[in-house]
């Protein structure tokens, strides 16, 4: 990482750098403006909800009832302009990692992120800086199926961050509300809620609850009070209780368990179990050991409350977590490590590379489909390349960016 951070650093290499994910990116997009992805699930849930069919008739739509109501607007546009609608989502998706990357550099270093940057101001650096470039060729390989996927979790990584800003800047009722409302879209954020409630900042974990219910009650507002009692029920049952896959594509901790201990097979011609436990007993087992990482977290967050960026580094470090003790992650979800990973180049800007940063980001970039095609990236993704290299950095984040020593209490 350190040799890629002094290639980069050359003036022509971070051009020719800087061109070369540009034109990856414009390329993308101009293959996924006529694709459906994930896109289609959005819109099929939107058309559901719009003409008040059983929203949960199409599989593809899993998520919770409000997210069927965001998503009429989606349905609608789209049948506007099929390739206008997704050029738009693209290119926000786009904006919202560089929002993502620009609020992290600017609030947990010296520097200011900008397009182009103000020669007179050495503070600010452009795209051609090694921050920028090595913390977005490190986090490239979920960016791309991000966009061919025309996923949403980079928005709602947009919007955690923001509130995040707001709470810093004491707005905790808009904050609050805001979290609730993307709790009742993708349910994962409600982690957020934990930490805030663990951080005693009762006043935005109490609005959080408050727009939880107000989205809630829209969606009987919208349905009637019995057909929303049946969405919830439905999605409750589907989801929530039956809906953890043991699947590969499940790139949470739990699909991996689930592979240990019970019979059921990661992927065909794939099986690693050890144990064949009930499924009761398989949940309560992966419980436990999920709690006793959320122990190690909550032990180092408190001993290292009171230094300097605590709060934010321990708020990226939480957002990290998501897609690894949800039940339920595609790899799309570990988009919630590029926070994370930008605060670790900048310290590594300054201080020598670890192996348990630089081995797990090739890990999860080098078992890619561009590099060993289809076949072999499902096997390493039934084997847990993915969750175990992001909790590696994760684990790797509390003790690196959260010292014990005051004078060492630094995000840099």
């Amino acid at each position: 990482m350190q040799l890629l951070s002094k290639i980069i650093h050359h003036p022509v290499t971070k051009q020719i750098t800087l061109y070369l994910c540009l034109l990856l990116v414009i390329g993308e997009i101009s293959r996924d403006i006529f694709r459906d992805g994930d896109f289609a699930g959005y819109i099929s849930a939107g058309k559901l909800a719009w003409n008040k069919l059983p929203i949960y008739s199409d599989y593809k739509n899993t998520w919770p009832p409000f997210f069927s109501l965001v998503s009429i607007p989606i349905y609608g546009l789209n049948q506007i302009s099929f390739v206008g609608l997704r050029l738009c989502w693209l290119i926000g998706i786009v904006v919202a990692n560089f929002y993502i990357i620009q609020w992290v550099i600017g609030q947990c270093t010296t520097y200011q992120l900008r397009i182009r940057p103000n020669d007179h101001n050495k503070n600010q650096i452009g795209l051609t800086h090694p921050l920028f470039l090595v913390s977005f060729l490190c986090t490239l390989r979920i960016f791309l199926e991000e966009l061919s996927n025309l996923q949403i979790n980079l928005f709602i990584l947009a919007i955690s961050m923001y509130i995040l800003n707001l709470i810093l800047n004491e707005k905790n009722i808009f904050a609050g509300l805001l979290l609730g409302l993307i709790i009742s879209i993708k349910v994962y954020p409600l982690i957020i809620l934990g930490f805030l409630l663990f951080k005693r900042k009762f006043i935005p974990a109490i609005y959080s609850v408050i727009g939880l219910a107000i989205s809630t009650s829209l969606v009987f507002v919208y349905f009637g009070y019995q057909e929303g009692v049946s969405l919830f029920h439905s999605w409750t049952t589907t989801q929530v209780v039956n809906g953890m896959k043991c699947e590969f594509m499940n790139q949470s901790i739990w699909g991996w368990l689930c592979g240990l201990f019970t019979a059921n097979p990661r992927m065909d011609g794939l099986d690693y179990s050890i144990l064949n436990l009930s499924h009761s007993t398989f949940k309560i087992s992966t419980l436990g050991i999920i709690s006793l990482l959320g122990f190690f977290f909550a032990y180092r967050f408190y001993q290292t409350r009171n230094h300097k960026n605590a709060w934010i580094v321990q708020y990226i470090i939480t957002l990290s977590l998501i897609p690894i003790i949800s039940p339920l992650a595609w790899k799309y979800y570990y988009v919630f490590l590029t926070p994370l990973v930008v605060l670790l180049v900048n310290r590594f800007q300054k201080y020598k590379t670890s192996p348990w940063f630089y081995v797990p980001i090739l890990g999860i970039t080098f078992t890619s489909e561009l590099f060993i095609g289809s076949h072999f990236s499902d096997i390493t993704e039934a084997m847990g390349i993915i969750p175990f290299s992001a909790l590696i950095l994760s684990i790797y984040a509390t003790q690196c960016l959260l010292e014990f020593k005051e004078e060492s209490s630094t995000t840099d």
